[in-house]
């Protein structure tokens, strides 16, 4: 998908998945590219409300579940943007003001189903969490009293998100600064479901063992010059399930100028599998058997290139 990018006063508007952000010729009040959708149209068939946002989101497919429905529904999307930017909020495109970020409801939707089962009591990471929003419409699913936390970057955007979660009580929902490459995964908690909201790098499936046996993540990881929306489900401690959902263009995930390596574990692990299936164009799976830990978090999935032909 080709992304085009906006300047409409303070915010930024883009078609794809998470803003990359603010171009440094662009001026606000004029737009960039191709005129996006909500200014051809008059301005009644813009989204009015959080309900019919979601209404236009099952008409169009994007979104099919009964409990992801009402989950969004239950978070008033709305809540968690900047008041005077409040008019774009239910837009089916994804908006960047300043440091905050949201991307397009129907990737929400998308992610919200590829991470189902969600249940109860299960745990949750959210990677570039910004607002809080997606913390919150899961949190509708898992309840208050899972584990459910958000890594983000930048201080001010974790402190607005926190304000905004706090004031809908869903202050149990906890939110850090951080970078995600910087984690050590051998020393940190596991969690049951994971989102990515920024595309890793290629030699970023380290982040797979952050996941608990039968976890999923979703999110996107580069490809060469395309990214993939990836659905990762851990089979076992040393088994990976990877299947593609399709092509999306998000921002990357930001890697620290001098990034150490992690210590090693106390145990060796086992060789790893990961295991790639077919994707939507069809293409072979991909085994890989017989890697040890260094080639599984640095290799630059060649085959996967092969495949991408």
């Amino acid at each position: 998908e080709k992304q085009s990018v906006h300047h409409l006063g303070g915010g930024v508007v883009h078609n794809g998945g998470r803003p990359a952000g603010p171009l440094p010729d662009s001026q606000p009040g004029k737009m960039v590219d191709n005129t996006p959708w909500f200014l051809l149209h008059p301005q009644d068939r813009i989204t009015g409300s959080n309900h019919d946002m979601v209404d236009e989101l099952v008409r169009s497919g994007a979104l099919k579940k009964e409990e992801c429905i009402s989950a969004l529904k239950s978070v008033d999307r709305r809540h968690f943007w900047p008041a005077e930017a409040a008019r774009f909020a239910y837009a089916d495109t994804p908006l960047r003001s300043g440091r905050l970020h949201l991307s397009a409801p129907h990737i929400y939707a998308k992610a919200l189903e590829s991470l189902l089962p969600l249940s109860p009591g299960m745990s949750f990471l959210n990677v570039g969490s910004g607002t809080g929003y997606f913390n919150s419409v899961v949190s509708e699913l898992i309840g208050p009293l899972a584990t459910n936390h958000g890594v983000e970057l930048w201080p001010e955007t974790v402190a607005h998100a926190r304000q905004r979660c706090g004031a809908l009580n869903k202050g149990s929902i906890e939110f850090t600064v951080g970078n995600i490459y910087q984690l050590d995964v051998h020393f940190t908690t596991r969690y049951d479901r994971i989102y990515l909201g920024a595309c890793a790098n290629s030699k970023s499936k380290y982040l797979y063992r952050l996941l608990e046996v039968d976890g999923v993540l979703i999110g996107p990881f580069q490809m060469g010059h395309a990214q993939q929306l990836r659905k990762v489900t851990r089979i076992s401690e040393t088994q990976f399930h990877v299947g593609v959902l399709g092509a999306v263009q998000f921002a990357c995930l930001v890697e620290p100028d001098a990034m150490p390596p992690p210590p090693p574990p106390v145990i060796e692990p086992e060789a790893e599998e990961v295991v790639h299936e077919e994707d939507e164009e069809g293409e072979e799976s991909l085994d890989l058997e017989g890697e040890d830990e260094e080639e599984l978090m640095g290799e630059e999935e060649e085959e996967e290139d092969d495949d991408e032909e």
